[in-house]
């Protein structure tokens, strides 16, 4: 401002410019990598591996940057700990960047958004880890505890149960039923472990299967036997359980018919294929008035008994036991002489007794932990024996028990009114804590004056429960009721009092609701008595309000929480079995299988699937059907896998026209399908005249797998996973499993969305790549719904493939093919279809990601190593970015090492579409291209193959530690690899690496084609000896050096015209500008960069029509320096002498 006072001001005005100074080589690496990784301490998840973090470029100054960000690079052994060479998961990129940072200080690193360990392969689909709290009935490691007594040897036998886990194995395809008569061996058991109540069978010599202690059980297996061929006197009788039996005849059948239709529980038989006479009692209570339930009592009458040899006295029927290891069963011939068939369920784990092995899933951990569930009669049982000091209050929440005779039957002196006896099941309960308690959902409950109920309620030190005590009501609203139960509770009462309540509290909200407690967190069993309902009145019915014993509806509008029916064997009344539970013990949801449960795979899972199997297809003129079904005489068991053509079926039976045969021995061009004509054309020589000779007989034919178009041809594409019949998923919301191989052969099902039938002829074969094996597929929830495929027949259009059927029954989650098909229609498979859905992923995520397209991405360099796919893609992004990158372009990890492979690739011989392992597609000034390969170690020690690029990014790296990015990274001074111990390829057959000596030979042949030479000099150790972009003109671009020069003056020229912009387009600004360039340039010469330049930017340049556009041109001329690739030294020989007198 100006002055108003004598004074002084000093101002300053900046007019100094200069360029600022260049990163260095900063490279940008694209990796493929797994997902949540570890860091490189080992204490946590490295950050750059999450999904959160997919495609962000992160800058990285060091080598423990780097391991903490992205974890320690991946490189995958075999069994036996040896290195895989070419692993298509070996983390390339993260190895190259760490060896790169051990040299440098600053790299951008992004990671493509692929899980590569979901690419490691596996032969069944993979799946979520369970739901944290997911609850598991380990068949496998559980002990049934069921032994089988035989009377004759007097010795008990272990018995291993079937374990039903599938629904489709039991009769009537429900949960409830017993196996079908297809499962198991007469004397076979099995245990229906579908249904939380997992009901124990047998299987009877009828064929039928039977649950253990049920009537049928019993009179399956008699309790004594006569002889057949015993005849006796008719009108002889004599005496059963009290009950005289006349027999009407002489035979057996006689005996049978007579005692049948007189002695009540008891019943005869004549066996169909012995011929012997049996009789069983059925277990019910009736028995011999002595003996008691179970027991036939024979007594003399006249004659019958001795004719038929029974023994005078009570013969025991067949029992099942219940009992613990200490209650060994007392049933040999001096004690109660049980018959054979008895069964002891040993309900305590001693001496291989029951133990039901039930695990719970902590996803803090990732794995499941065994929780006790003992066996105990019923809850209250359980919890005397789990916590009979405190009744309760010490039980944590989620102890689990076991409750065999779930009906708790019994035919107990103690429950007379019980007159079933106990039959062989078992369910697991967990207990939720706290107080017991149950809230009616009735606000304003009204009742009639002197309405009875009973209450049985558990205690402290008491096995079971209390005796009942009667509650009468002394008036007709809630209060009263509440009022009645709280008078017959003394808190203080003996456990002994059989007229007082100790536990139960009743309670009334301020709603009006009626609340029962049991304040130790124990059961109550309660009835209505013989006057009035008050309970029901109350809200608690076992009609409308309990849950049905075992089972239990969460949030339910109508059903109470922890209020029950109680048991069908506990009869709790004369009349009817109205008696209510109310407990904490709830029914345990968990998953029965052999294997850990887990959840269906999240949406996008990858899956490569190991598997060598194959669901072909054959078109019939309309449709495309089961292989079978257009080729009834083919292989029963579909295309044969083998390394060596087929010479019969599989079956051992002639091969026939269309067998199919898939060849093993070369997976890298998987699959290699044969077709078997019986007709084929056979062309040979003849080995006398060298003539070629044709004629016709059998032989396996090769389909051209790129031939989607004729009869003889075959399409790679997703068809189904089911057959017809396994396609309905019931209540499942996942994909099922799929239907086998040998199913599907002679079955026509299609999905909706499987190749349109009508684009192709007849005889063409579908390679259904969605059921068969080796190649790479992807989850997919809700695939095939009525959304995506609405109606069906006339309305709307269902599965277009199949009948315009609707899919509403169909299971809807699919696996998808991830890896594409190759550019002539074949299919991807192998480890090229780990490599192409790795390589979809990476060309997604340079072509889309903007982040790294922006100037503050100040990298110099980018590499993708160990994929030449991507090389077009790079040239994209730099393109995108101005060309201010480097790109360094690798070779195939196993392109041999011999002139005509090298350069058949550079020449892209086979014609490639794309770049990748077939060929050389894209050309650019900015590129590099090196091979051979390299063999180095990881960070744990082990001999590597890395490609490339991992070896010139660290040669770029020193190179520009000790010159500049325009000195050719070259040759022994600056060229020489520090970061591989040898050179050479992976050998396609071997997988082994092969050391190889770039010959000069080779050497001029890469030349030809542009590719730079890595290769060893003695003295001078592995060298880059090539200096080539792979330009497509002549210029001097056609040169690392000089190509890096102009990537490095694109950088910097942009940093130096930066600060004129908005200037006054006048004379003093183009005299600035052009100084500040000139500077820069003379610096270049001076270091060697340039031999010479020129800048203009006046008038001539800068007309008065650019000037009015806002514009300024600055016209720069250079001239790159060289570098020296060719040296020739003529050497005269001159004779002795002569050279002195030259120099005269």
């Amino acid at each position: 401002m100006a002055l108003t006072s004598p004074g002084v001001e000093v101002s300053v005005i900046n007019e100094s410019f200069y360029v600022p100074s260049d990163a260095g080589t900063t490279p940008l690496f694209i990796v493929a990598s797994s997902q949540d990784k570890t860091n490189g301490a080992g204490d946590s998840t490295a950050t750059g591996t999450q999904t959160a973090n997919a495609n962000t470029a992160f800058l990285i100054s060091s080598q423990r940057e780097l391991t903490e960000t992205f974890g320690d690079p991946k490189f995958y052994t075999d069994a036996s700990g040896n290195s895989l060479n070419g692993y298509e998961l070996n983390e390339y990129g993260l190895q190259a960047a760490y060896s790169f940072l051990g040299v440098a200080n600053r790299a951008f690193v992004l990671r493509a958004n692929v899980d590569t360990s979901e690419l490691i392969g596996s032969a069944s689909a993979p799946s979520a880890n369970p739901t944290d709290g997911t609850y598991w009935f380990d068949l496998a490691s559980t002990s049934y505890g069921l032994f089988e007594w035989s009377q004759t040897n007097q010795t008990f036998t272990t018995i291993t149960p079937i374990l039903i886990t599938l629904v489709a194995d039991l009769v009537g395809g429900v949960s409830t039923g017993a196996p079908l008569t297809s499962i198991g061996q007469t004397g076979s058991y099995a245990i229906n472990t579908t249904h939380v109540s997992n009901k124990i069978f047998k299987k009877t010599a009828s064929n039928t299967w039977v649950q253990i202690g049920s009537q049928a059980w019993h009179t399956s297996l008699p309790v004594v036997t006569v002889a057949s061929g015993t005849t006796v006197t008719s009108g002889h009788n004599m005496i059963m359980n009290g009950i005289t039996v006349t027999v009407s005849g002489t035979s057996l059948a006689n005996v049978a018919s007579a005692i049948g239709s007189n002695v009540t529980n008891v019943t005869a038989s004549v066996n169909s294929v012995t011929g012997n006479l049996e009789i069983f009692h059925n277990g019910g209570a009736l028995g011999d008035s002595t003996e008691g339930t179970n027991t036939i009592r024979f007594d003399s009458g006249t004659g019958l008994r001795a004719s038929l040899g029974i023994t005078s006295g009570v013969a025991n029927g067949v029992q099942f036991l219940q009992a613990a290891h200490t209650s060994r069963p007392t049933w040999k011939t001096a004690d109660e002489n049980r018959p054979n068939g008895s069964v002891w369920f040993k309900t305590t784990s001693a001496n291989s007794g029951a133990n039901i092995v039930a695990k719970l899933y902590a996803s803090a951990s990732a794995s499941f932990s065994t929780v006790a569930a003992p066996l105990h009669d019923d809850h209250s049982t359980a919890i005397f024996k789990l916590d009979a000091a405190n009744g309760g209050t010490a039980l944590t929440v989620g102890t689990l028990y076991t409750q065999f005779n779930i009906t708790e039957q019994s035919m107990t002196a103690a429950d007379a009114l019980d007159t079933t006896p106990n039959i062989g099941d078992f369910q697991l309960f967990r207990y939720e804590g706290g107080q017991t308690t149950v809230t009616s959902k009735l606000t304003s409950p009204s009742f009639t004056a002197t309405e009875t109920f009973t209450i049985k309620e558990t205690r402290k030190n008491q096995d079971g429960f209390s005796t009942a005590v009667t509650v009468t009501l002394g008036g007709t609203g809630a209060d009263d009721f509440v009022a009645a139960v709280n008078a017959k509770v003394n808190a203080n009462a003996l456990s002994t009092s059989t007229t007082e309540l100790i536990n139960v509290r009743a309670s009334k909200l301020t709603t009006g609701e009626i609340v029962l407690t049991h304040v130790l967190g124990g059961d109550i069993r309660l009835v209505d008595g013989d006057i009035g309902t008050p309970l029901a009145d109350a809200g608690f019915d076992f009609a409308s309000t309990a849950h049905v014993y075992g089972t239990f509806t969460l949030n339910s509008s109508t059903l109470i929480d922890n209020l029950y029916t109680v048991p069908t064997g506990e009869s709790m009344d004369s009349t009817a079995n109205r008696g209510l539970l109310v407990s904490n013990w709830k029914r345990l949801s968990y998953t029965a299988s052999l294997s850990a449960p887990s959840n269906e795979p999240a949406d996008g899972t990858l899956w490569y699937s190991t598997t060598l199997d194959a669901d072909i297809m054959a078109h019939n003129g309309t449709t495309f059907v089961g292989y079978a079904t257009a080729y009834t005489t083919t292989d029963p068991n579909g295309p044969q896998f083998s390394a060596t053509a087929p010479t019969l079926q599989s079956d051992g039976t002639a091969l026939v026209s269309n067998d199919l045969w898939i060849d093993t021995s070369d997976l890298e061009n998987y699959p290699k399908l044969y077709k078997y004509n019986t007709a084929a054309t056979l062309s040979s020589t003849n080995t006398a005249n060298q003539v070629a000779v044709t004629t016709t007989g059998a032989a396996w034919v090769l389909v051209d797998k790129a031939d989607q178009t004729t009869e003889d041809g075959v399409i790679f594409a997703d068809a189904r996973w089911h057959n017809s019949t396994d396609k309905a998923a019931g209540t499942s919301t996942a994909a099922g499993v799929p239907s086998t191989i040998k199913s599907l052969l002679t079955d026509g099902f299609l999905d909706p969305d499987a190749p349109d039938p009508t684009l192709f002829p007849q005889g063409i074969l579908l390679y259904n790549t969605r059921r068969s094996g080796y190649n790479v597929k992807e989850y997919k929830n809700s695939y095939i719904t009525t959304t995506a495929y609405p109606g069906s027949g006339s309305s709307g259009l269902g599965n277009i493939r199949f009948n315009n059927e609707s899919v509403a029954t169909y299971y809807p989650d699919r696996w998808v093919t991830k890896s594409s098909n190759n550019a002539n229609g074949s299919g991807s498979f192998g480890r090229k279809a780990q490599r192409k859905v790795i390589v979809q992923q990476l060309k997604s995520e340079i072509d889309t990601n903007q982040a790294i397209r922006e100037d503050q991405r100040g990298f110099n360099v980018i590499a993708v190593p160990g994929y030449p796919e991507l090389i077009a893609n790079m040239i994209n992004l730099n393109t995108d970015r101005n060309e201010t990158a480097f790109i360094i372009g690798d070779t195939p990890l196993r392109l041999e090492g011999t002139s005509t492979a090298i350069q058949d690739w550079a020449n892209n011989t086979a014609v490639a579409l794309d770049n990748g392992e077939d060929g050389l597609v894209s050309a650019s000034d900015y590129l590099g291209v090196f091979y051979p390969s390299g063999l180095t170690t990881d960070n744990t020690g082990k001999s590597i193959v890395v490609p490339a690029s991992h070896m010139m990014l660290r040669t770029l790296a020193n190179n520009d530690s000790v010159a500049f990015p325009w000195f050719a990274p070259s040759g022994t001074r600056r060229g020489v690899v520090d970061n591989a111990t040898s050179v050479g390829y992976i050998d396609t057959a071997s997988g082994e690496f092969e050391t190889i000596s770039v010959t000069e030979s080779v050497r001029d042949s890469m030349h030809e084609v542009k590719i730079n030479p890595i290769t060893f000099f003695a003295g001078a150790g592995i060298v880059n000896f090539g200096n080539l972009t792979k330009t497509s003109a002549s210029s001097a671009l056609d040169r690392i050096n000089v190509s890096r020069l102009a990537v490095y003056l694109r950088t910097q020229l942009d940093a130096v015209g930066k600060p004129f912009i908005f200037e006054p387009n006048d004379e003093l600004t183009r005299n600035e500008i052009k100084g500040a360039i000139e500077s820069f340039l003379l610096e270049l010469v001076g270091q060697r960069a340039l031999f010479d330049f020129l800048v203009v930017c006046d008038e001539t340049n800068n007309t008065s029509t650019r000037i009015d556009r806002n514009e300024l041109y600055v016209d720069i001329a250079i001239e790159p320096v060289k570098s020296v690739e060719f040296i020739y030294i003529p050497l005269r020989i001159k004779n002795t002498g002569e050279i002195a007198k030259l120099g005269n």
